[in-house]
């Protein structure tokens, strides 16, 4: 790294190490000791919301930065990895919608996130609710059920 001192930004990819992977450890302690490192986490806008929060656990860190979203494009939903984000204190640095770097790598936008937190997949979403089925899931929640 000691020869890239003079680069803005150096980005090192993992090759796809799992959270779960004893090298985590090791690999954080190696980017650690080589002196001024700030570590932006990927998180992929794709993931279930306890993936993406088991992996903010396993890289987390004093010298941890902030956070890039990948697959911004293939994600139905960001609402799991801004909920993540929000809720560990991670900065949003980066989306990604594309492989190509640094052409696919993008400033966040406060108002794209939050629309796309937000908007409603009600005709396309199988998981949507239909009529009054809201309503009986509230009462069901209020039974006991």
């Amino acid at each position: 790294l000691a020869g890239l001192r003079n680069k803005h930004m150096v980005l090192i990819d993992t090759m796809g190490m799992s959270q779960r992977d004893r090298l985590v450890g090791e690999q954080a302690a190696m980017l650690s000791a080589a002196g001024d490192v700030r570590r932006l986490l990927l998180l992929n806008a794709t993931a279930r919301g306890d993936t993406l929060d088991d992996v903010v656990r396993a890289y987390a860190g004093n010298d941890l930065a902030g956070c890039i979203f990948t697959k911004v494009d293939e994600s139905a939903a960001l609402a799991p990895a801004l909920d993540v984000a929000v809720r560990h204190e991670l900065d949003i640095r980066y989306l990604t919608n594309g492989q190509r770097v640094p052409e696919d790598l993008h400033l966040p936008n406060r108002a794209y996130l939050l629309h796309r937190a937000l908007r409603e997949h009600a005709g396309e979403s199988p998981w949507r609710l239909d009529g009054d089925e809201a309503g009986m899931l509230l009462a069901a929640a209020g039974m006991g059920a």
